[in-house]
């Protein structure tokens, strides 16, 4: 294994070809000549460690890629053979940011899994988590935290099998089932804040699983934790809930997501009375939005929602009477326009009545659909909702005698289902055949 003298012997050597001294050096980096003898004058216990900053600005002065010491730099972190951790949190942060996967397990070899340091990467592990596009080093980082902590109901270890159920999501639904049945009996550890997200991440993967009980469940879970930290217009919580970090959205949006997804559920499950009866509650919830402008902003999203939903779960339980109306709101809300043409066949298809002239204009473009989502989880809807789409747009054509469409739509369904790996949709598929052969019963789904 290379020392910390290798590092200094590596720069002092780069600092030759080019012709610098330490004052050369101390005036390209800003680093005062005194500090830099201190780091590489005398003997290796009399020298101060090397500052993680002071390693980048050094690599930049001599005109060399930042990463160019990375591998001399482990042993700095552990000079005089204890952890620093003024120098281990940027230097594996950074290295995180590059993904410089064999430094960041030399450090984690060398920590050996104590117990003192997991806090340190821990902190790392959250931090890095909340960029804009976490790195794949993340995760090792979390699945590291895991193996070493022993407490296994703490908030700590709670969090990290959150931060990785979400870093494991994609188009695959099989994996996205593993990965949400292998998460699912943590949440209840999590904090609050976090738990919020994670019952709405639940319900949308429940919503693509066509999983209408433990939608409901997960629905009727993140209601109920709403009533306990926002409470009602009457009954406000005796003491204001203070998260430790901002919510990602306000709380109007997660109370309104729980009663939406237990509508869903609703419907799913054929309760069109009940499922209606549930704009009322998330239509009412204006209470919440005080002055905030992004809160009743939301209010008014899910007052309009409201009006909308209640339409549709008319129509599903054979209200045929308000097809004009709901075909006409549905243009304002195009980004749930997936969601209202199945509810739209569905009903065609149990009640009879033609939309064919209707379907000419509505222009199913999964892509550009997709485009106007705002989260990797509402884009995974999306994609099973077409293809469940797909499923009753086949039955519609073939009430109508179009055995050629009818074919091609379930053929298109067919090859989406397969990219996004979804079991569900397969079986719900094979029973078309029923539809193909002539028997009587169809999919409802």
């Amino acid at each position: 294994m290379q020392t910390s003298h290798s590092l200094r012997s590596a720069i002092k050597q780069d600092m030759r070809q080019r012709g610098y001294n330490f004052s050369v050096l101390s005036e390209k980096t800003g680093i005062l000549r005194g500090s830099l003898s201190l780091i590489f004058v005398g003997g290796s216990s009399r020298r101060n460690p090397m500052p993680f900053q002071h390693l980048t600005k050094i690599t930049e002065a001599l005109g060399l890629k930042e990463d160019t010491y990375f591998d001399l730099y482990v042993d700095e972190c552990f000079l005089s053979g204890r952890p620093g951790r003024s120098r281990i949190e940027p230097f594996l942060k950074r290295c995180i940011e590059l993904g410089h996967s064999e430094c960041l397990e030399k450090v984690l070899h060398r920590l050996k899994g104590e117990a003192r340091y997991l806090p340190l990467l821990f902190g790392i592990a959250e931090e890095c988590s909340k960029n804009s596009e976490p790195k794949p080093l993340v995760e090792r980082l979390y699945e590291y935290l895991l193996i070493h902590h022993e407490d296994r109901h703490s908030i700590e270890k709670a969090i990290c099998h959150y931060r990785l159920f979400l870093l494991r999501l994609g188009e695959d639904e099989e994996n996205n089932s593993k990965e949400l049945n292998a998460f699912t009996p943590y949440r209840d550890n999590l904090p609050d804040e976090l738990k919020l997200e994670a019952l709405t991440v639940m319900g949308s993967l429940y919503c693509s699983r066509i999983d209408a009980e433990e939608l409901e469940k997960s629905a009727d879970e993140l209601i109920s934790l709403c009533l306990r930290l926002f409470g009602t217009p009457g009954h406000l919580p005796h003491s204001p809930f203070r998260p430790e970090e901002p919510l990602s959205r306000p709380p109007i949006v997660f109370y309104g997501y729980g009663y939406i997804m237990k509508q869903i559920a609703l419907c799913e499950k054929k309760d069109f009375e009940a499922a209606a009866a549930c704009s009322q509650d998330y239509e009412a919830l204006g209470w919440l939005a005080g002055t905030d402008s992004r809160s009743r902003q939301a209010a008014g999203k899910l007052a309009a929602f409201a009006y909308v939903n209640r339409l549709g779960c008319r129509l599903l339980g054979g209200e045929t009477e308000v097809l004009t109306e709901y075909i006409g709101l549905l243009d304002l809300h195009p980004k749930e326009v997936f969601a209202g043409v199945i509810v739209i066949l569905k009903s065609a298809n149990r009640f009879g009545f033609s939309v064919d002239e209707w379907l000419r204009q509505v222009p199913l473009d999964l892509q550009k659909n997709l485009k106007l989502q705002d989260n990797p989880y509402h884009k995974q809807l999306v994609r099973n909702r077409y293809a469940r789409l797909l499923v009753q747009l086949s039955i519609y054509h073939f009430n109508r005698g179009r055995t050629e469409e009818s074919l091609c739509a379930a053929l298109q369904s067919w090859e989406l289902s397969h990219q996004l790996n979804n079991h569900r949709m397969f079986r719900l598929l094979a029973s078309l055949t029923l539809m193909y052969s002539g028997q009587s019963e169809l999919p409802d789904h």
